[in-house]
């Protein structure tokens, strides 16, 4: 267990819909349920960005092992399905949500052909009362890397004003749409935000990039014998997910690389 929540490193615990719906960003209900329940079972307590926040600067004493869990994209099951198996454990989260298409319906490049719901202002606000965190995620769920300046920042500080005014408080972390930020898009988050997560696949360590924080993409963990494996330190499953997720992003880099960009 402390090869994954030791000192120095930490699992940062990536989801989207919990579902029936086909494709890599849903995940089973019985299957979510699994994973916390083993994820409980092994004696893991769950951190909030604050608590993440210091870590990282050495300042949080871990005591029992610790994992943040994260979900992208503001999903409505998320209130329906995910919330009620994390209060059951006494576990928090962050939500990351596009604040300009809550209410409605995924519609974004590479949504399900079925639209999924995205929660409402009145349920992410009842939520926040009962203590899940909400992040950013832009605006309309844009890829911030395809935008031009101004546009660009008005996702990234839209998004932070939004849940500030419907929330009462300035949320403290950003999630970048498909996890694409260049240098110019991290400058502007770091400009309203203390902590950006993203789609690398590693475990968060105390020197890794603030602003560009690793996850644990919870697709790869549908086997309760891996996911077991995963939280007691045993590394040959990972190392190969993450050897070839990276392979993968090279050549979709690639490809991004060649087509024109939005926006000029």
């Amino acid at each position: 267990m402390k090869a994954i929540a030791g000192g120095d490193t930490l699992a940062v615990l990536a989801f989207h819909s919990i579902s029936l719906e086909p494709g890599p960003t849903s995940i089973p209900p019985a299957t979510f349920r699994m994973q916390i329940d083993v994820l409980a079972e092994s004696g893991f307590v769950s951190m909030t960005s604050r608590d993440f926040l210091e870590w990282r600067d050495g300042r949080f004493a871990a005591g029992a092992p610790r994992v943040l869990i994260t979900f992208d994209d503001g999903f409505a099951d998320f209130a329906t399905a995910a919330y009620p198996v994390l209060r059951r454990h006494g576990y928090s989260a962050i939500a990351f949500v596009p604040t300009g298409k809550l209410g409605q319906r995924e519609d974004w490049r590479g949504a399900n052909a079925a639209r999924r719901a995205l929660m409402d202002w009145s349920t992410v606000a009842e939520l926040a009362r009962s203590g899940i965190e909400f992040g950013g995620h832009g605006v309309s769920h844009a890829d911030l890397t395809r935008l031009p300046a101004e546009r660009r920042r008005e996702e990234i500080a839209g998004s932070a004003r939004d849940l500030t005014e419907r929330l009462g408080e300035p949320p403290r972390c950003f999630a970048a749409p498909y996890g694409r930020a260049n240098r110019e898009a991290i400058a502007d988050i770091a400009a309203s935000y203390k902590a950006a997560f993203g789609t690398r696949f590693d475990r968060a360590t105390r020197t890794c990039e603030l602003f560009d924080v690793p996850r644990i993409e919870m697709h790869y963990f549908r086997d309760p014998r891996r996911w077991r494996d995963f939280l007691t330190g045993e590394r040959t499953y990972f190392l190969v997910r993450r050897a070839l997720r990276s392979v993968r992003n090279g050549a979709r880099r690639v490809v991004d690389s060649r087509r024109p960009r939005e926006g000029g």
